[in-house]
């Protein structure tokens, strides 16, 4: 009776395993929308760098003190600068994939508030810990069925 249970048991949490694991590997080269607010103090620099697939959209609004804004592309190939500015917003739609690279640096004597959003894939550690659940979910299954007929 009690190797059934725990057949039925190991079954189950196997098999849940497996599922969340397909489900998060599926996720991970999924773009997500991020949130780009923040505010930089006087001096500081803030650097974004969201990783996009071609087609992904990012929007960014910067007001306040002076600032200098770069935004970069993954060859390192300027898409837009400007500098000594109190007011930027530009609207970006990712033309190759990799990770693009926004920088912005507070060269006033105020705050500077950065506003907007970008559409960005996980990390690509997130699909290694969903391998991991899936073998993790391939190992308590194995160890289940020995629990099947006794």
């Amino acid at each position: 009776m009690l190797a059934s249970k725990v057949f039925y048991a190991a079954m189950a949490a196997g098999i849940a395993f497996i599922v969340i694991g397909v489900a998060s590997s599926i996720y991970t080269n999924t773009a997500v929308d991020v949130p780009l607010d923040n505010t930089v103090r006087p001096g500081m620099p803030d650097i974004i760098t969201p990783d996009m697939n071609v087609g992904n959209t990012a929007s960014i609004m910067v007001t306040g003190s002076t600032f200098n804004v770069k935004i970069e592309d993954p060859d390192k190939q300027v898409i837009k600068a400007e500098s000594n500015v109190t007011s930027f917003s530009h609207e970006l739609t990712a033309q190759k994939a990799g990770e693009y690279r926004i920088e912005i640096v507070n060269t006033g004597s105020s705050d500077v508030t950065v506003t907007g959003h970008t559409q960005t894939k996980s990390s690509p550690l997130g699909l290694t810990g969903a391998l991991m659940l899936m073998i993790t979910g391939v190992i308590v299954v194995g160890l289940g069925l020995r629990f099947r007929n006794n």
